[in-house]
């Protein structure tokens, strides 16, 4: 059985299909249709609703709950076992609007009224954020940075998004405490007390362990691995399939561990990509920026590390950092614990080395010593909420201006996400200027011959994976030099 919080009610199902999307529930079985409908692929917001989940502070043995924007046409049912779910109708106490409501009323955040509920779920999230207590002291534009990126995977069509963003500041810059707050921990008692009941479900299957997944992924080999469903789900909401069957991952405690020492960093498979950027941006700062525009608030909530490189899809974000920095991917199967270096994993087009009955358990990223530099870049046709048309990164240690290694990796350049090694002879050893660079622009054509596509054209690509070559020497040779588009409008 699937058992969860609506709100405070306690739901369990134990005979919904495995591919029912928790907006089909809540819109076709419960009648909730505050929650909207939009594009049915995670890119509009209309169907936002918030998660909230128990978050134990190792060092304390603190409780509280962590609330999280998702987008209910891309989640399955089952993966809310032990969560609870928050929808629009949710928020006021009787005629009492909840802080973020008024405040929408109040700016007039509401036009046709389509996308507010998606728009208020966002700002919902936001208000319970863990830095909600530090609102008041921000300064203006990184509040205004804050909402940006909270309300990034909500599309309003009548661009009315001036007063929404006005609403969204008023309602942080007045943080009070809600009926939810007064009733943390009643909802914490309620959460793990559904948590340490047996989650069974005759299709919906949710292993506890390591041992117990490898179990299922054996039993059940034509049953669908699930970890954020932010990939998988399109196979229902677009593709029409059916998925009979799926094994929910997001339940096993070692496929979220996080740990870092002076060598390495390591994620397991299942952390969400908020997760992974939190701890990543600690030592490659770099990677931020790039991951700050991996989707939305709410796909980076859902989508994990694993997720992204299993799906072995070309125009994947993580992967061409993965790469750039070596990574080591530690796979699981009935043989047994096997490690894999990342460039031997993607083989061809959706093909990798993984074996039918392994999972990708663990990514370990060696840190980059003191030398060494490591350039992000991601172009898109959009700055946010979109997907790659070119990633490219550079992992370059330098020695009095002497390129001592060179790793060079670029997604959207192939049928896979791939090193550019002929450009990585070319720059190693060699001091890094511009006859190097024009060199290294040139063996371009020895690594990659880019497709054209709806994206980009075979020579754009072309094009832009060398004018990013040429970024790179001018952000290591030229200080305060501006290489985003950000840095010339102070965006």
């Amino acid at each position: 059985m699937i058992r969860f919080l609506l709100n405070n009610e306690l739901i369990t199902l134990d005979s919904v299909r495995a591919d029912v999307t928790v907006l089909q529930w809540l819109r076709e079985r419960r009648l909730k249709t505050g929650t909207k409908e939009g594009c049915g692929s995670g890119d509009c917001g209309a169907c936002t609703v918030v998660l909230a989940s128990v978050v134990v502070d190792d060092a304390t043995n603190t409780k509280t709950l962590c609330y999280e924007s998702i987008n209910s046409c891309i989640t399955f049912i089952g993966s809310l076992h032990a969560k609870q779910l928050i929808t629009v109708e949710d928020l006021a106490e009787g005629d009492k609007l909840h802080p973020v409501q008024h405040a929408m009323v109040e700016e007039h955040g509401s036009q046709c009224g389509f996308c507010t509920p998606g728009f208020i779920m966002s700002m919902f999230a936001l208000y319970h954020n863990h830095q909600a207590a530090q609102f008041s002291g921000f300064s203006e534009p990184v509040l205004a940075h804050l909402v940006d990126r909270h309300l990034g995977g909500n599309l309003c069509r009548c661009t009315g998004y001036a007063p929404i963003k006005r609403a969204a500041i008023k309602a942080l810059n007045n943080i009070e405490p809600d009926q939810f707050i007064h009733r943390e921990h009643e909802t914490i008692n309620a959460l793990q007390s559904i948590e340490q009941q047996l989650p069974m479900h005759p299709r919906f299957l949710l292993p506890g362990s390591i041992e117990e997944l490898a179990s299922m992924r054996v039993q059940y080999p034509k049953a669908k691995l699930l970890a954020g469903g932010t990939d998988l789900a399109l196979e229902v909401t677009q593709q029409f399939n059916d998925i009979d069957a799926i094994i929910c991952i997001k339940q096993v405690p070692q496929l979220l561990a996080v740990s870092v020492d002076e060598q390495r960093i390591s994620f397991g498979a299942a952390l969400s990509l908020n997760q992974c950027m939190r701890t990543l941006r600690q030592t490659i700062p770099s990677s931020e920026a790039m991951m700050l525009r991996f989707g939305s608030e709410q796909v980076r909530n859902q989508g994990t590390i694993g997720g992204n490189i299993a799906n072995a899809s070309p125009i994947g974000d993580l992967p061409p950092l993965l790469l750039a920095l070596n990574a080591e991917l530690e796979l699981h199967g009935s043989q047994g614990v096997r490690t894999l270096n990342i460039n031997e994993y993607f083989l061809d087009y959706k093909k990798t080395a993984l074996a039918a009955d392994e999972f990708l358990r663990a990514v370990h990223i060696p840190v980059p010593d003191n030398s060494t530099q490591v350039f992000v870049h991601k172009i898109s046709k959009r700055l946010d909420d979109d997907i790659s048309a070119v990633c490219g990164v550079f992992c370059l240690s330098m020695q009095d201006n002497t390129i001592t290694q060179a790793r060079v990796a670029f997604g959207g350049m192939a049928a896979v996400p791939a090193r550019a090694s002929a450009v990585e002879h070319v720059l190693q050893g060699e001091q890094f200027n511009e006859a190097t660079v024009a060199e290294a622009i040139a063996a371009l054509s020895d690594d990659f011959q880019p497709i054209s596509d709806a994206r980009a054209s075979a020579h754009y690509r072309m094009r832009v994976a060398a004018n990013l070559l040429k970024r790179c020497w001018l952000q290591v040779t030229v200080s305060d030099a501006a290489v985003q588009v950000g840095d010339y409008v102070g965006g």
